[in-house]
């Protein structure tokens, strides 16, 4: 059972009361008529065209057949005057068949919907002379027939138009919809093709790490080569696991589930955590102020992926690493901005891996997608990357602001004391 417009359940069960009511009412107006062939043909007119409008679509042909039987109906009692109602034509079975037009003209292509809607057109249009060829009524049709006629015209029209224009409304709902979805896999398939792009040059560091042993003539020990071996182990199974579910989400199979993290803690846990063995752990500074916060989403995200590709590239371009330090703090200049950093102090190399790609393009376009900016480049001990990203809604009061600029201002007070005591 449906509607126009589907529901909870609540709304079905309201629905299936008005088709009680609409059929009560069925009943009573066949009942006006003069005989009893005229009642049962005024009944089972009207209950038919309530019933296709319970289906869950407005089939075709079952519109079709509701409207051909109103037809006859109507054309039956316009060759026999004795089958004539009086006062009632059925005003429900009219609205019934209008609002099934709508429907057939909403849900299906034209070159479908074309000839039940006119046989609908028809059975609307001669509905009411089943009364008004009535001899009570035929003085009247004799003076207003034309306003009758003109009146009933427009009805129809409204009801093509006005089926055409929710027909409109859904497709471009459904086109929007669609497109909607569609941002949102390709995003989340970027997410994972970061994932895998930092899977796969660890699998590649591991093994020019474990060649460069070989090939410096010193045999690694058992417990060196199965810690090698288990990063690459651990790598492959990653990326093997995200190409998997990126595959799913491109062929539409895999629910696109965006990678949420709760707070920052979280984050930097799970991001440091896809760092092969044999790399050098990450140092994690946090300042106090910025731990306790809530970050907006797109922060968040951003200074994920910030970090994320931060590492890949000391993974791909580095060589001789031996200190990686993530530090998260206020910016000196911004109170409402948030400094993410990574330095490391290798020696730029050539890597290995094939040449181009967008890992720093497009973590620039998804940094000021959330409101900050993006530095990269070699400092004095090696290579840094640095976001600066909001920690503030900008529709939020002043409060979080102000408590940041006080954070930021005792910071920088206490590590100008520091420096003084040196």
């Amino acid at each position: 059972m449906l509607i126009i417009f589907p529901g909870p359940r609540w709304q079905r069960v309201m629905v299936g009361l008005l088709a009680v009511v609409a059929a009560a009412l069925v009943v009573v107006e066949g009942l006006d008529g003069p005989t009893l062939p005229a009642k049962l043909a005024m009944i089972v007119s009207g209950l038919l065209a309530v019933a296709v409008l319970l289906l869950a679509e407005a089939r075709p042909v079952a519109v079709a057949v509701a409207a051909s039987v109103s037809l006859a109906v109507s054309a039956t009692f316009g060759l026999v005057p004795a089958l004539r109602p009086e006062h009632t034509f059925g005003i429900v079975e009219f609205v019934v068949l209008s609002v099934a037009m709508i429907r057939l003209v909403m849900q299906h292509p034209i070159r479908y919907a074309a000839a039940p809607a006119a046989l609908t057109v028809l059975a609307i249009g001669l509905l009411p002379t089943r009364v008004l060829f009535h001899p009570v009524n035929a003085p009247t049709m004799a003076q207003d027939g034309s306003l009758v006629a003109a009146v009933l015209t427009a009805w129809v029209l409204f009801l093509a138009l006005l089926g055409l224009y929710l027909r409109l409304l859904e497709r471009r709902r459904a086109d929007l919809d669609r497109l909607a979805r569609q941002a949102e896999r390709m995003d989340h398939a970027r997410d994972l093709h970061d994932y895998v792009a930092h899977h796969v040059t660890a699998i590649v560091a591991q093994t020019r790490a474990i060649r460069f042993v070989t090939g410096a003539g010193t045999a690694p020990s058992p417990e060196d080569l199965d810690t090698l071996l288990a990063g690459v182990e651990q790598a492959g199974g990653q990326a093997l696991t995200s190409m998997r579910t990126l595959v799913g989400i491109l062929r539409d199979e895999t629910p696109a589930t965006a990678t949420a993290h709760a707070d920052l803690d979280e984050m930097l846990t799970e991001v440091v955590g896809t760092l092969t063995p044999g790399h050098p752990t990450p140092t994690v500074s946090v300042d106090e102020a910025l731990s306790g916060l809530q970050w907006p989403p797109a922060s968040l995200d951003a200074a994920h992926h910030t970090v994320l590709e931060a590492l890949t590239n000391v993974l791909r371009h580095n060589s001789g690493t031996t200190r990686i330090d993530i530090r998260l703090r206020i910016h000196p200049d911004r109170p409402d901005l948030a400094e993410v950093s990574i330095r490391n102090d290798g020696t730029p190399t050539e890597s290995p891996l094939p040449a181009g790609g967008f890992g720093l393009t497009g973590l620039s376009e998804r940094v000021r997608a959330a409101g900050g900016e993006l530095s990269a480049g070699p400092v004095e001990s090696g290579w840094q990357v640095t976001a600066a990203l909001p920690v503030t809604d900008p529709s939020t009061t002043g409060g979080w602001r102000s408590a940041l600029r006080r954070s930021a201002l005792r910071r920088s007070a206490t590590g100008a004391a520091v420096e003084e005591s040196r």
